[in-house]
């Protein structure tokens, strides 16, 4: 006998009845998410660094992790997983399970840009990954050789422009934000170099430092002790005003470069999927880290500016800077497959 034969009388007690299993069911389910979320984590996090170990991703993961697992009680386990730009790396994670056991550090490129210039990736970080936190930015600058007879910027870009396709330049690979700076820079100083991709900063500033490649956009972070040892010369910094570290060294607007607002951030982020719960504990976690003094001043020594969004205002940062980043490497034509 179905619903519609039952008597008024018994169908108001059937809709009772129902009504009741349906919010027991609700409420169990509701019970199982709050005790999975207040629970986490309850075993040590893996967290995916995409590039080798040695430059200035790997280094501000390993100060911020550090903080992070003291507030959550929680070993975070770094593992460098290089490749293919990073997008070995960022794939694995968006491939893994959305339970927030396994996280990645990303930047501008990986997020925003990978999945236009990697046209075959089985993913686009910004529909498969989440931005937990921003944790730093990193400025930029434009260094050379130090044996290199260039003595400042102008000089450079005379070279350059007197030998075009003659100087190579090196980067962490197509489409980074270092790759696209150089080439907006050539757009804006009417120059033509040799872009050479490299798998990581630590070679890049090596081959810098003897010569093998002629000039290169690179963090500060991972440049500043090869700056301070003669090995590399920094001629300029893509920063809005002159940095502290470099007093003497001009920002490419006061030489009349416009309009290359290249700047690298780096960012926590996890599978689309993950509870929002797991999300907020991370978020939080790293604020705490952040905020720390410990944290502050291992940053300052490497050249790191904390750079901390979380919950909405995390969101909203990733919308703008997807906007943004695909408004310049569209027009770039940039492919690797």
């Amino acid at each position: 006998m179905n619903n519609s034969t039952l008597q008024p009388g018994r169908r108001a007690v059937a809709r009772t009845v129902l009504t009741a299993l349906s919010s027991a069911i609700l409420v169990a389910i509701g019970v199982d998410a709050l005790a999975q979320t207040t629970t986490y984590p309850d075993r040590p996090i893996k967290w995916v660094v995409p590039v080798p170990a040695g430059g200035g991703m790997d280094a501000v993961t390993r100060i911020v992790s550090a903080g992070m697992a003291t507030v959550l009680n929680q070993p975070m386990v770094v593992d460098n997983r290089a490749g293919a730009a990073g997008t070995i790396g960022t794939g694995y994670v968006v491939q893994s399970a959305p339970d927030g056991y396994t996280v990645l550090t990303i930047d501008n490129s990986l997020f925003t840009t990978a999945h236009l210039v990697f046209s075959k990736l089985p993913y686009a970080a910004p529909k498969d990954l989440k931005l937990v936190a921003t944790l730093v930015r990193i400025p930029l600058v434009l260094a050379v050789p130090g044996v290199s007879p260039n003595k400042n910027f102008q000089e450079f870009i005379q070279s350059s422009k007197e030998n075009p396709g003659k100087i190579s330049y090196g980067s962490p690979g197509v489409g980074s934000p270092l790759h696209v700076g150089m080439e907006l820079l050539q757009s804006r100083t009417g120059t033509k170099m040799q872009h050479v991709p490299y798998r990581g900063m630590s070679t890049i500033l090596t081959d810098l430092s003897t010569g093998t490649i002629g000039a290169a956009l690179v963090d500060f972070g991972s440049a500043r002790s090869f700056a301070a040892s003669g090995r590399i010369k920094i001629l300029a910094v893509a920063t809005e005003k002159r940095m502290s570290h470099l007093p003497s060294v001009p920002t490419l607007e006061e030489l009349e470069v416009k309009n290359v607002p290249i700047s690298l951030w780096f960012a926590l982020a996890v599978p689309i999927n993950t509870p929002e719960g797991a999300v907020t504990r991370l978020a939080q976690a790293a604020q705490v880290s952040l905020e720390s003094p410990e944290a502050k001043s291992k940053l300052e020594t490497i050249g790191a500016q904390a750079f901390l969004k979380i919950g909405p205002e995390a969101a909203t940062f990733s919308r703008e800077q997807v906007t943004f980043w695909e408004a310049i490497v569209k027009p770039m034509a940039i492919k690797l497959d």
